[in-house]
């Protein structure tokens, strides 16, 4: 029986990832790294900026030295005043009934002040889990891991709705039952094919889909 839902954050309530990958690509530029918005979707989305910025720099693409935790900051800062809902997410949350809880790769204030400004914290209570909290961001598992064990709930009875490559992978790698969602405005073409291939359970167009998918798998699991 499925007793509980578990949502990303970003490119799933929030319309960021498109937000995040413009906002990079163009520091990114300035550091004379080329790189497309293309490009960066496809390789980086829902990895940490931190991480994004070592693995550039172990690939050699980007230089060392000056780039500090000040940087990562003001980055995150523009992408938060961009903050947006992806269309029908009100609607989503109000028709499931199961408890829910966010896992995000974001840090948790930053988690807080969006579903804040979406008004959708109700529907979460205190149950937000940042990666920030673990050792190792998505795409390790640990922070599904870490909201498993304080849900105290058996993994079959989770559902985990992840969009980016990496969320998926780390929702799997921890043995929850995940839907992919494509309703970002991130979501480039052969994006589903991908994460078919990681094995997700099912693929979410838009938010009215999300609902009636989840709605299916409830009344399936009753049966």
């Amino acid at each position: 029986m499925v007793e509980h839902i578990i949502f990303d954050c970003d490119g799933v309530l929030i319309d960021t990832e498109i937000v995040a990958a413009e906002v990079m690509v163009d520091w990114l530029q300035s550091e004379k790294v080329e790189i497309t918005v293309p490009e960066f979707i496809r390789g980086f989305t829902g990895k940490t900026f931190s991480d994004i910025i070592q693995l550039l720099q172990e690939a050699k693409r980007l230089h060392k030295g000056t780039i500090n935790n000040s940087i990562v900051h003001e980055l995150d800062n523009t992408v938060r005043q961009r903050v947006r809902p992806i269309e029908g997410v009100w609607q989503m949350l109000d028709a499931i009934k199961q408890p829910k809880s966010v896992v995000s790769n974001s840090a948790a204030d930053y988690v807080a002040e969006a579903l804040a400004k979406l008004d959708i914290t109700h529907h979460f209570e205190s149950r937000v889990f940042s990666s920030e909290m673990v050792e190792k961001a998505k795409p390790s598992p640990m922070v599904y891991q870490l909201a498993v064990d304080t849900l105290q709930l058996p993994k079959t009875s989770i559902i985990t709705i992840e969009d980016s490559y990496t969320g998926v992978m780390a929702s799997i790698s921890a043995g929850l039952p995940t839907i992919g969602f494509l309703g970002g405005s991130h979501i480039l073409d052969g994006h589903g094919d991908r994460l078919k291939e990681l094995g997700v359970i099912g693929l979410a167009k838009n938010h009215q889909e999300l609902s009636r998918i989840i709605s299916e798998f409830t009344q399936a699991s009753i049966r």
